[in-house]
């Protein structure tokens, strides 16, 4: 199993332990505490009560990997330092006196190896902590049961050793974590900004190029001094309009807006296309609802005006159509992608869904 691209990333990630290899370690590291719960049975009363604790200690130990947060935030780094001293009452309750071997204390083993994890996300008070009261339920075990008080102190103490090089390893390693991180943050920053650069100059250069082609024959034909026919002259001034469309359009505008204005204006429709804006953080779906009404409206039109406007980001309204001829006609689309229209539903077959006529509210498209 390894971390979603989308998830926030931190010392696991530099560490490897969201990484397969990890997953592999712990489902070790659980194998190995449930055998050993399994084969230490020697005097011991239930072994499904040790069988509990090797579960305790699983759900802690993988607590370490998955609980999110850097760092480890204290309602996930609580209950796992918990399970330390929970694993101790639970295994040494069910213990001979004197015990049968030394593997049968594993659960302290167990849980020294998540402890020291625990430093490494940044909960090593926490860790500490369940190391005192292990060693704490391990001394009053010992005492009670006329073994002597430094018997237990003595087998449970020694894993703080390995719990102070953990605390001491994180000292060093989260900062130089933390800053890798940060390289690598930068890092995809800059390629986001290198890609987003390099898209734009490839947008330029396609509009350049349709500019050209578009443009040049009319430009080669005033610079030569022949005066431009009824024709020419009315493509000229369609070029103008589509030539302004494209800077006063926006995310609105894409060459099946274009083409529809274009023929609108053919008909001798006055065409008025405005980005406001609100289409910038706009997923493609509510584009795609805009982008859909407003060449609807487009190739409605025979006569009169389409002013198509994508309002300022923050309005009740991401988009209005208003159709100026013998009538006055109004198209809303709103922020969730709800149509409003005052006309006929027919006008709008071939869309996702049709917005229903006399202003009522529809379904997001």
């Amino acid at each position: 199993m390894t971390s979603h691209p989308d998830d926030p990333q931190d010392v696991r990630d530099v560490l490897g332990m969201r990484t397969p290899a990890a997953w592999g370690l712990y489902g070790l590291f659980v194998a190995t505490m449930f055998t050993m719960a399994f084969s230490a049975t020697e005097g011991v009363r239930h072994v499904w009560v040790m069988a509990l604790a090797a579960a305790v200690l699983a759900v802690a130990g993988l607590g370490v990997i998955v609980a999110p947060g850097d760092p480890l935030r204290h309602r996930y780094a609580a209950p796992m330092a918990a399970a330390a001293p929970i694993g101790a009452v639970l295994g040494l309750s069910q213990l001979p006196v004197p015990i049968a071997n030394a593997t049968q204390l594993w659960f302290l083993g167990a849980a020294s190896a998540y402890l020291n994890f625990m430093c490494i996300r940044a909960a090593s008070a926490w860790a500490w902590a369940a190391l005192a009261a292990q060693v704490v339920v391990c001394t009053v075990w010992t005492a009670n049961t006329r073994q002597g008080f430094m018997t237990g102190l003595g087998f449970s103490f020694i894993n703080a050793a390995p719990l102070l090089m953990a605390t001491f390893f994180s000292r060093v390693v989260r900062p130089m974590a933390q800053s890798i991180l940060s390289l690598r943050r930068q890092a995809a920053e800059r390629s986001a900004a290198e890609a987003a650069a390099e898209a734009g100059q490839q947008e330029r250069d396609t509009r350049l190029n349709h500019l050209d082609n578009a443009a040049r024959p009319l430009l080669e034909t005033i610079a030569s001094g022949r005066p431009l026919s009824a024709a020419e002259q009315e493509q000229c001034q369609l070029l103008e309009a589509e030539l302004r469309d494209e800077i006063l359009g926006g995310r609105m505008v894409d060459r099946d807006i274009m083409a529809a204005a274009r023929k609108a204006r053919g008909r001798g429709v006055a065409v008025v296309l405005d980005d406001g804006g609100g289409l910038d953080a706009a997923g493609a779906d509510l584009t795609g609802v805009v982008r859909s009404v407003v060449r609807r409206a487009l190739d409605h039109a025979d006569s009169g005006e389409v002013i198509a406007r994508v309002l300022p980001p923050g309005r009740d309204l991401v988009a209005s159509v208003l159709l100026r001829g013998a009538t006055e006609l109004r198209i809303e689309v709103e922020p969730t992608g709800t149509v409003r229209s005052d006309l006929d539903a027919e006008i709008f077959s071939g869309a996702n869904q049709d917005p229903e006529p006399a202003g009522r509210e529809v379904a997001d498209f």
